[in-house]
């Protein structure tokens, strides 16, 4: 009886020993046999599969994606209070990339694809888009609720924010030396409150002098 191959799982697999190739030879140097090689298929096999190896990384990331919207919103359901859900979606965020650390390791080489990929094999602006429609809302309710700074624009703000997150998953590609995922959880938990979070008013300075 010949073995019943799930094909979903089996996409998963591929998808995922290539990111192991991409990340060990970078991506415009790794050839579908490489990949092949590195999932135990033939060459044809791979073929069956995906078209190219953008279309390779695509189905890496679309899985990243739908994992981070997925942890997101489990995240804020957790949280209680508008500025608290914010900064428990910066720290998922934040052990997202950790968790997928082989995607994260060659985020550079997607962005790049996705410049190149044309068409719609590539959407990063409906990511953005997303990703913004998670924070803006936030915003408008900590606003609200006096939690954060009335005085900023809640769509301008959260692209502010991604723009960080998006600088500080580049900041651990480069210096890991450097940047431990604590020491990047504590910049940006730090900078979402300094950006967002009004600080809670204590009792007025005495400013007389003394008798």
């Amino acid at each position: 009886m010949p073995k019943v191959v799930d094909k979903e799982q089996k996409s998963e697999e591929i998808a995922r020993a290539a990111l192991r190739v991409f990340r060990e030879l970078g991506y415009h140097r790794t050839r579908m046999a490489d990949i092949a090689r590195e999932a135990c298929v033939g060459k044809g096999t791979l073929y069956e599969y995906f078209r190219d190896k953008a279309d390779i990384l695509r189905r890496a990331f679309d899985d990243y994606f739908t994992a981070f919207k997925a942890g997101a919103m489990e995240a804020l359901q957790r949280a209680a209070g508008p500025s608290e859900r914010l900064l428990a979606l910066v720290d998922f965020a934040l052990s997202h990339t950790q968790e997928w650390e082989d995607h994260c390791a060659v985020y550079v080489d997607y962005f790049g694809a996705a410049r190149t990929g044309g068409g719609d094999l590539f959407s990063l602006a409906n990511i953005y888009a997303e990703v913004r429609g998670l924070l803006a809302p936030l915003i408008e309710e900590g606003q609200a609720a006096g939690e954060i700074a009335a005085d900023l624009e809640p769509g301008a703000t959260a692209q502010l924010l991604l723009s960080i997150f998006e600088g500080l998953v580049l900041y651990r590609i480069f210096e890991q030396e450097h940047g431990g995922a604590e020491s990047v959880r504590s910049m940006a938990r730090l900078l979402a409150r300094k950006l967002l979070v009004v600080p809670t008013q204590g009792p007025a300075p005495n400013t007389k002098g003394d008798d």
